[in-house]
């Protein structure tokens, strides 16, 4: 560990702020994308700042914080006790899952409430619009069929629906880990990996898999929970200068990706041009091979990793300049994460059915976008509606 006055001090209670505060971070991200406004904040969104998301990032990372927190279960309590908790936790995420679904839905049945933004995804790229409730005259038993299968719901939250199902496989990737059986874990996560980019599979047949296939996308959070479950080999050896040679590595990785994404001829919210050095078409073939976000890209996975060690480093060797920075923004948001998540969908409602974002004005898009996480921020910092709210 570094010994630095600036760096990330040792700790015994089992928390890692600097976990926190990059799930703040991500929260922050995964506001402004799905505010779809040109701002001054959304200029490092939408593949800007190379080939990462806030999806990636939160799948990711919460993979993380369950290898962290419940090694300490198992060991402490076995592998029943860790997996009911789990379990408890998979069944508030899926309740947490139909209201959100169907308190849209209700809204939706009121003729002065605008829910199109959460009931249609717009593509940022033809512009076309795709309904994601069934219309009006659905039978009532298919609409609830639908809504207790996950098949309909805003796009804002459907990441939520994997991660149920994550977190309901994940007792498996522990008792294997239990047994030192991190290889079996490695080979079934890959292994289901490399057959969905062949094979395409539905597994659950619900509305996230089109956008978050749960064969694909469970590589994220099962190598994140290896490298939770096992942090003093990962991630005290990224925070310690003998990781120094492979975070130049990635640095250098990461300063191509970026490169590479900024020659994306895609003007999407950059309204001063990018760079045009790479041809379009050479570009678009160099994305839909190694780039695409939905299949998981082994481009995009190698841009993720190089991302996690660079800023995890930075942040353990200067955590004292951050945390006094952005740290009181950023840990609080990222330590109540599943709250973040569930009240930017209703703080975002509200603001589609004012004339604000119709007004399309880039400095006020940016005071809307400071406005929502700030309003947020300070929810959590009251504890609003602690009582009620998962977190």
């Amino acid at each position: 560990m570094n010994h630095s006055p600036a760096a990330y001090p040792t700790s015994d209670n089992g928390r890692d702020l600097r976990i926190d505060l990059l799930r703040g971070l991500i929260m922050v991200y995964l506001i402004i994308v799905h505010f779809e406004l040109a701002s001054a904040l959304s200029l490092f969104a939408w593949d800007r700042l190379a080939f990462v998301s806030s999806a990636e990032g939160f799948v990711f990372l919460s993979g993380v914080v369950v290898g962290m927190v419940y090694r300490r279960r198992l060991e402490r309590d076995g592998l029943a006790a860790a997996t009911r908790l789990l379990w408890q936790r998979a069944w508030q995420l899926y309740r947490v899952n139909l209201f959100v679904i169907a308190s849209i839905a209700v809204f939706g049945l009121i003729p002065a409430i605008n829910v199109f933004e959460f009931t249609h995804w717009t593509s940022p790229w033809s512009g076309e619009s795709f309904p994601l409730y069934p219309p009006a005259w659905t039978a009532w038993w298919d609409y609830l069929k639908q809504i207790l299968l996950l098949r309909i719901g805003p796009h804002q939250f459907q990441v939520i629906g994997l991660y149920v199902v994550l977190m309901a496989a994940a007792p498996i990737a522990l008792y294997l880990l239990s047994r030192r059986l991190a290889w079996v874990v490695l080979l079934l996560s890959w292994g289901a990996y490399a057959l969905n980019h062949v094979l395409q599979l539905n597994p659950t047949g619900a509305r996230y898999e089109h956008a978050f296939p749960t064969l694909t996308w469970q590589l994220l959070f099962f190598n994140g929970l290896l490298v939770g479950y096992y942090r003093e080999r990962t991630l005290e050896f990224l925070a310690g200068p003998a990781s120094r040679r492979l975070v130049y590595l990635c640095g250098v990785l990461l300063a191509g990706f970026l490169f590479l994404a900024n020659n994306n001829p895609h003007p999407l919210f950059w309204p001063w041009g990018q760079m045009d050095v790479i041809d379009p078409q050479i570009f678009g073939e160099l994305y839909r091979t190694w780039f695409m976000k939905t299949p998981l890209g082994l481009g995009r996975l190698l841009n993720d990793v190089a991302a996690f060690i660079v800023v995890y480093h930075l942040l353990s060797r200067y955590w004292r300049p951050v945390e006094r920075t952005i740290g009181r923004l950023l840990i609080p948001l990222g330590q109540n994460s599943l709250y973040v998540f569930i009240l930017h969908v209703y703080v975002l409602l509200i603001l589609y059915n004012t004339p604000l974002p119709g007004l399309d004005l880039f400095w006020v898009n940016t005071l809307l976008h400071i406005g929502v996480i700030g309003s947020i921020w300070l929810m959590v910092e009251r504890r609003f509606l602690f009582s009620i709210v998962p977190r």
